[in-house]
């Protein structure tokens, strides 16, 4: 199995193809595989490098998934850049891996090419301090369907499923976990089978959810230099809808797609017109 020490954090990774590198980094609660629609066709002509971040399978990180922070994250990525990478590589995110990845595009311009931010989850984008009320009311009267999408998605998916989790519950957390993000009930049942043993192998990630994140707002955005495309499917929650317009706004230059008959799992949901999409994108940018 292919691994990198990263500053003492082991990471699991796949690659194929030659040329430019490509990274890949995924959200909650997958790894790897969850790219496994883009490989055939980003394998032409570059080098597809897809990774597990640090407690994802087959990871073998022990802890309780408390230092797997937006900032830890973002450390390991620019190590496993600079070590697997070898130089500056156009870099794809999704979900809270997009968090993670724009918050390295910001701090490392040097290391990153492009970004391709799939239905970023950076919350912090609608309210800059989790723990604030005045911030949060401050939204519900800015955007009030905004913020009882996101009010939504804590009440009925973060809140039960993290309390699940902690039960050991774990299929029921992911359960709860991606009916949330898919803004529909049923969603997790209506993966595939090898999509749902992925998740479930990933459960333990829903915890990353309960780790405090950095106050990545419209500023830092800002600080992204790079040709940046986001992602956001056409039928994904309101909020997280909200967060790629506002990331196209603050990033200079960037451009936002909508992925037809897609949710949270735009890479899944659609793979065809993602992988066209992206890759003419990509083409543009070289």
């Amino acid at each position: 199995m292919p691994t990198a020490d990263v500053g003492g954090v082991s990471i699991y990774y796949e690659e194929s193809g030659a040329g430019n590198p490509v990274v890949f980094v995924h959200g909650i609660p997958t790894d790897y595989r969850a790219w496994g629609a883009q490989r055939e066709a980003f394998s032409k002509g570059m080098r597809m490098i897809t990774l597990s971040r640090r407690y994802a399978a087959p990871n073998q990180r022990q802890g309780d998934v408390s230092d797997s922070t937006i900032q830890n994250n973002a450390a390991d990525l620019k190590g496993f850049i600079d070590k697997v990478g070898g130089g500056r590589v156009d870099l794809v995110g999704h979900s809270y891996g997009g968090f993670v990845s724009a918050f390295v595009a910001a701090d490392h311009p040097d290391a990153v090419k492009s970004l391709v931010l799939v239905e970023p989850a950076i919350s912090t984008m609608l309210v800059a301090d989790q723990t604030s009320s005045a911030q949060a009311l401050g939204l519900l009267f800015r955007s009030p369907s905004v913020a009882l999408s996101g009010r939504r998605f804590q009440t009925q998916s973060l809140v039960p499923s993290l309390k699940a989790l902690e039960s050991g519950e774990t299929e029921k957390a992911v359960e709860l976990n991606v009916d949330g993000v898919q803004d529909m009930k049923g969603a997790f049942r209506g993966f595939p089978a090898e999509t749902r043993k992925m998740m479930l192998d990933n459960a333990k990630t829903v915890a990353e959810l309960k780790t405090k994140f950095p106050a990545f707002t419209s500023k830092e955005a800002a600080m992204i230099s790079c040709p940046t495309l986001v992602l956001n499917g056409e039928q994904s929650a309101l909020y997280l809808r909200r967060i790629g317009e506002l990331v196209t706004k603050a990033v200079p230059g960037a451009k936002r797609l909508i992925v037809p008959s897609s949710r949270h799992f735009p890479h899944m949901e659609n793979p065809s017109f993602f992988n066209e999409n992206v890759l003419g994108f990509l083409g543009g940018v070289r």
